[in-house]
């Protein structure tokens, strides 16, 4: 079912055609702030105009793959909306991305132009040098962090990036941003797009937390279904007039779907000013609701529990905070309480509301409407989309309150994994009443009120003896004690049980670990099934996070079972 208004109509309309919509509309509205430095939708437009003509005078035609590894920058979106208007497609980077991985990205998805940041030439130089000689690569241009930004930030960019000096030599045979957009003046008119909306507009790269890193092929279409509702999303009726003067903290990565849709394009194109953070700081995030009275917010959850914690959030006046969305990982009913007491306790009449998505159809599919915001879940599935609970392998729909994998069907669908037909027939399949559903291999419930829950991975499910076991619920549990800041559970060998259950934790300061433990483990025994009760307990001062804040899973898992090989190695030379 679909909890919010069906029927809408998503137009027919490119990204870019979307957003000169809304600048003909407010021509004089902010659309950008970066360390305070503001402009409007139409010096945005100008921006984005320079940047299309300085591509085709570089020789981008449409069609081309532009590789983006660019942090939370003005450059980052005056790329983007230049490429969708020539019918380019972006491939997104994490801009702190290995050389390795950014290397592969750029081989697998046949890019021909590489947009970096200064701060990160240093990390990339193996490849920079690689790629100078390269004839797939016609150009890498360098964005400064300092291009766009205000001239009294600048001082402080030009002092970090000395620290990180690059010679040369490298950036020789690169180009500068402010030379790139000087070959413009060489073009009067950019060409029309022949590609509509509905074509391949941005490559996205999986996390690959829990399963191989995949590309993601995503449209116009798929975009815009989502960004489009932005009104209802906010609490207000879909046919309502767009409101003016709201405003957004874009700290979320442009380079992950969650960021690029909800934190740029879902804003820019309902006259939500985003406020551009290229990283996360609990003092800037603070000085934007201190000053600057943003309105809206969204993150993961460790950005909510860091914020929380932070001192420069202590005495900052919430008022004007109107919604606080939380998405890309499991927001625990802690956490939510937590935090929800922290903004009224900071004069906010908001509460933190959970969503749920996946890159391969865009980001954000359902998410806890205004109006039940005191409620922990995933909430209802958003306009035009439908969402359903099945049995994995008979791909029965079950009834409520059952525990399966969770299925999506709607525009937000990709259009597929780049170069891989057999993962995307595995990813999408049509079931019986005729509707192509995205098998997300996720599991949760709807429960009878039919509100949807998100109970964990699908791969990530322990068989323990046999049972089912699910770290997401023994995680929650553990979560849920004062002294617990963060868990991870994960599954480990056993001589005749298989599998059984570690838990990592990190403690808040000034916690005993032997008390702790004793603690997790009475609490397990009392709420969970034999099977679930952790068997091994291991501290540390931190958990491994992936490049989108989530805890790294996989890398626990792997660094487990390294662990255990070394062992079994030492056991088997002590034998000898």
């Amino acid at each position: 079912m679909s909890g919010y208004a069906d029927g809408f109509e998503i137009p027919a309309l490119t990204m870019n055609e979307s957003l000169t919509a809304m600048a003909v509309k407010r021509p004089d509205e902010k659309a950008l702030s970066y360390y305070g430095k503001d402009l409007s939708y139409t010096e945005l437009q100008a921006k984005i105009d320079t940047c299309a003509r300085a591509l085709v005078a570089s020789g981008v035609r449409e069609g081309d793959v532009l590789a983006l590894g660019l942090p939370n920058i003005p450059a980052a979106v005056i790329v983007f909306y230049a490429a969708n208007r020539l019918g380019c497609i972006c491939n997104m980077i994490h801009p702190l991305s290995p050389p390795r991985l950014v290397g592969k990205h750029l081989t697998e998805t046949d890019s021909s132009f590489l947009f970096i940041a200064d701060m990160a030439v240093n990390k990339l130089r193996p490849l920079l040098e690689e790629l100078k000689g390269s004839p797939k690569i016609k150009d890498i241009i360098i964005c400064g962090m300092a291009d766009e930004a205000p001239a009294w930030k600048q001082p402080f960019f030009k002092l970090q990036l000395r620290k990180n000096k690059a010679e040369k030599d490298l950036l020789a045979g690169t180009t500068s941003w402010k030379t790139f957009l000087k070959k413009a003046e060489s073009v009067r008119v950019t060409p029309a797009r022949s590609k509509d909306h509905k074509s391949v507009c941005a490559y996205l790269h999986s996390g690959g937390t829990t399963s191989e890193p995949k590309t993601i092929m995503l449209s116009d279409y798929n975009f815009n279904a989502i960004a489009y509702q932005a009104n209802q999303l906010l609490g207000y009726p879909l046919s309502a007039p767009v409101p003016s003067g709201k405003s957004m903290i874009t700290v979320l990565p442009l380079f992950h779907g969650f960021g690029l849709c909800i934190g740029m394009h879902t804003c820019l194109i309902n006259d939500i000013k985003v406020y551009l953070l290229p990283r996360f700081s609990a003092k800037a995030v603070a000085d934007l609701f201190k000053h600057r009275q943003a309105n809206y917010i969204c993150g993961v959850p460790t950005l909510y529990e860091a914020l929380s914690k932070a001192e420069a959030m202590q005495n900052t006046d919430l008022s004007c905070l109107e919604a606080a969305f939380c998405g890309g990982d499991s927001l625990t009913p802690e956490l939510k309480d937590r935090f929800d007491k922290f903004l009224a306790d900071h004069g906010s009449k908001s509460k933190l509301r959970e969503g749920y998505g996946l890159t391969e159809t865009v980001t954000v599919c359902s998410v806890m409407p205004d109006k039940y915001s005191d409620r922990n879940g995933i909430g209802l599935p958003l306009s035009n989309i439908r969402m359903k609970i099945i049995n994995s392998e008979s791909r029965e729909t079950l009834p409520a309150n059952e525990i399966g994998e969770i299925c999506v069907s709607g525009p937000t669908t990709m259009l597929g994994y780049l170069n891989d037909e057999t993962a995307t027939s595995h990813a999408i399949v049509t079931h019986e009443d005729g509707l192509d559903w995205v098998e997300t291999g996720d599991i949760g419930y709807q429960d009878e009120e039919a509100f949807f829950h998100f109970k964990g991975r699908l791969k990530r499910t322990l068989k323990v003896s046999g049972i089912p076991v699910f770290p997401k619920e023994i995680e929650e549990l553990i979560s849920g004690l004062p002294q617990v800041r963060y868990v991870a559970a994960i599954g480990i060998p056993h001589p005749y049980k298989m599998t059984v259950v570690k838990v990592f934790v990190v403690a808040h300061e000034g916690a005993d670990p032997e008390e702790l433990e004793q603690d997790i483990i009475r609490l397990c025994k009392s709420s969970l099934i034999a099977h679930a009760v952790p068997q091994e307990i291991e501290f540390r001062d931190s958990l491994p996070q992936t490049l989108v804040g989530k805890i790294d899973v996989k890398l626990l898992e792997a660094e487990e079972a390294a662990r255990q090989t070394k062992v079994e190695k030492q056991s088997a030379v002590s034998g000898q």
